[in-house]
């Protein structure tokens, strides 16, 4: 008699099918503690080396030099924006004194016309023409019949 056997089936253990996982080492030699060797590493934190990656770059001469003059730069828009806008706000002042001053000569030859086209001297134009004053208008004015 023959026997098939088939191939065994290999069941997946975990996300890294049973295989130590990508990041972490081979061995526990090669992990780094910091200590600066004052410390024995018993029960300290082992960091490993991509926590270690995270420094500031390099500050090099020609990117110090090209902050400086973007810096510069900046400056000096902003200090010539602020002496534009100091110009124009001295504008803005003496045009509204310049309105202010016709504002208040207007109001003033509105008076005079006021006073020259006013009740009073309309009544004295025409007391002076010979019209007699016949006191208020609010008077009743009786009509009488002619049937009498």
């Amino acid at each position: 008699m023959m026997q098939i056997q088939s191939p065994p089936i290999q069941k997946v253990k975990g996300l890294s099918a049973g295989k130590p996982s990508r990041n972490k080492k081979d061995s526990f030699s090669t992990r780094t503690l910091l200590t600066d060797g004052s410390a024995q590493p018993h029960g300290r934190r082992l960091y490993t080396d991509q926590k270690r990656k995270t420094k500031l770059p390099a500050f090099t001469p020609w990117k110090v030099v090209l902050a400086s003059f973007l810096i510069g730069i900046c400056g000096i828009i902003y200090i010539g924006h602020v002496f534009s806008t100091q110009q124009l706000l001295m504008e803005v002042n003496q045009l509204e004194n310049e309105y202010n001053k016709a504002l208040r000569l207007y109001h003033e030859q509105r008076l005079v016309y006021d006073r020259m086209t006013g009740p009073k001297e309309i009544y004295q134009h025409a007391r002076n023409q010979g019209f007699v004053n016949t006191g208020p208008a609010d008077q009743i004015i009786y009509i009488q019949s002619q049937s009498k």
